[in-house]
């Protein structure tokens, strides 16, 4: 069934779309990520472009995951995605002129940011409508695949290249993006939302047309809501490290490469862990038990990266992380957009990924205040420790929830 989802054209092309947006995207964090730590010396000032690079993604992942509602996905890939290389493209200019400087790149950085942040949600509701219904379980999965090549191809590319033609990679990346849209023929039904504008959504489509009514369904539907806590305690921690993470390459290494090598271990070890946690899920497996076992291996994950003294080791520790992050992904991407009504899953599509961000955003925040206070590695034993902690009881309320029956209303 894998296989025969790849047969389709418009699939295959909308892939390879997504790969390219990935990568730029992981190109913009790598070289700015690298630029801020060696401009500044300070994990501080690190954690502040993190919030720059992020909060866009907090705001305005729910508002694309709701445009989507009344306007056409591809439609607005063939807007944002121009729009989104702009930024990088300047910045590129501003690097080759030795003009650019840290508070330029905050402020380019949050200008792309806002479009990308737009569009992040797109890709995960065109791709299965290029296959028939049957097929789309199968095609989120190469999904999640492209996902994890672009984030191992783009952070190696930015490390080769550096900060100036990394980011003029990513400005291209984006107009491919743009351009395989353009030329990809989707059927009317495919690239056409139910309501085709503001006033269609609210008569015909009144249960999506709020993110109150999102909220309450997260609120009320038992599993959705233990969901939702555990990728708040996981992208805390794993969120934090994946943003701080030049500063563990810094620690150990003097070139921006070290810092692609890791973040490509991290892809490899979600690629090789993609299938068997699909399978998994398809042979109606445990999510409960499985988000357990992600939250508490990441702690003890961390708590090894505090000990570790080479990049070897960071690298292998990368792909067990990188491994735990796709399960956990997965999971969520399954149960929202496989499980819950149609004309709701946008919207709580978009509310995951401003969560998953708002999580990254305020572990970020404190891990980099915590790593200028006690060093790179015992600021990493600490969060290990202190999510482990917080393991226990999490622990405790997925397992006493998961043995009840559960209750849900979805009505207004």
């Amino acid at each position: 069934m894998r296989s025969e989802a790849l047969k389709h054209r418009s699939t295959r092309r909308m892939l390879f779309a997504q790969i390219n947006q990935g990568a730029a995207g992981w190109m913009q964090t790598t070289a700015g990520s690298w630029y801020v730590l060696t401009e500044a010396g300070s994990t501080t000032a690190l954690s502040f472009f993190v919030i720059a690079s992020m909060t866009p993604s907090l705001f305005l992942n729910p508002v694309g995951g709701r445009l989507m509602q009344s306007y056409s996905p591809v439609a607005m890939v063939k807007v944002l995605a121009p729009l989104a290389a702009l930024a990088p493209l300047l910045i590129a200019g501003l690097y080759a002129t030795d003009t650019l400087s840290i508070p330029l790149l905050f402020v380019l950085t949050v200008i792309g940011s806002s479009f990308r942040a737009l569009q992040a949600p797109t890709f995960a509701k065109i791709l299965p409508l290029t296959v028939p219904e049957s097929q789309r379980a199968a095609v989120l999965g190469y999904s999640a695949i492209a996902f994890n090549v672009s984030r191992s191809v783009g952070p190696v590319i930015a490390g080769i290249a550096g900060t100036g033609l990394a980011y003029l990679l990513s400005g291209v990346g984006f107009l491919i993006v743009a351009a395989i849209v353009i030329v990809t023929p989707l059927d009317s039904a495919q690239s056409t939302p139910t309501t085709t504008g503001p006033s269609a959504s609210h008569s015909a489509a009144p249960k999506g047309s709020s993110f109150r009514r999102a909220l309450r369904l997260m609120w009320n539907i038992t599993a959705v809501r233990i969901l939702f806590l555990c990728v708040v305690v996981f992208y805390l921690v794993s969120g934090s490290i994946h943003q701080l993470l030049a500063a563990v390459a810094k620690d150990t290494s003097t070139t921006s490469l070290a810092l692609g090598a890791l973040y490509a271990c991290a892809a490899i070890g979600a690629i090789l862990t993609n299938r068997p946690v699909l399978r998994y899920l398809d042979n109606n497996g445990h999510f409960t038990r499985l988000l357990s076992i992600v939250i508490v291996a990441a702690a003890l994950t961390v708590v090894a990266f505090g000990f570790s003294s080479g990049l070897i080791f960071d690298m292998a520790l990368m792909v067990i992380l990188g491994a735990l992050g796709e399960a956990m992904y997965l999971v969520v991407q399954r149960s929202i957009l496989l499980e819950l009504d149609e004309a709701d899953s946008g919207a709580i599509f978009g509310l995951f990924l401003a969560i998953l961000t708002g999580a990254s955003i305020l572990g970020s925040i404190g891990l980099g205040l915590l790593m200028d206070a006690v060093g790179v590695r015992s600021g990493l034993v600490m969060l290990g420790v202190v999510t482990l902690v917080i393991a226990v009881p999490l622990i405790l309320l997925v397992t006493r929830a998961s043995s009840k029956p559960q209750q849900a209303s979805t009505d207004d």
